[in-house]
């Protein structure tokens, strides 16, 4: 009697694929900060809030679903820079 090993490639794909938003949700707290961290000034140009610590003109892009939902679940974080 031959028995065929069963493959786990399915059972893996199966648990990155619902890790992922478990990896997007943590960087997203990792990396953001509500409270501006740094001011970029470039000569003759206006003020410019960070509030990623890492790469933030990606960040800005990346995370700007999650930071939408973020701005609506905890006003109170994010209240002093809306106005």
């Amino acid at each position: 009697m031959n028995v065929q090993p069963q493959s786990r490639a399915p059972l893996i794909f199966a648990i990155v694929l619902l890790l992922l938003p478990m990896l997007y949700v943590g960087s997203y707290f990792a990396v953001v900060s509500p409270r501006p961290i740094g001011v970029t000034v470039p000569a003759g140009k206006p003020f410019v809030l960070r509030h990623y610590h890492v790469a933030p003109d990606f960040a800005e892009r990346f995370y700007w679903p999650l930071e939408q939902l973020d701005r609506k679940v905890r006003p109170e974080a994010w209240f002093m820079f809306d106005r």
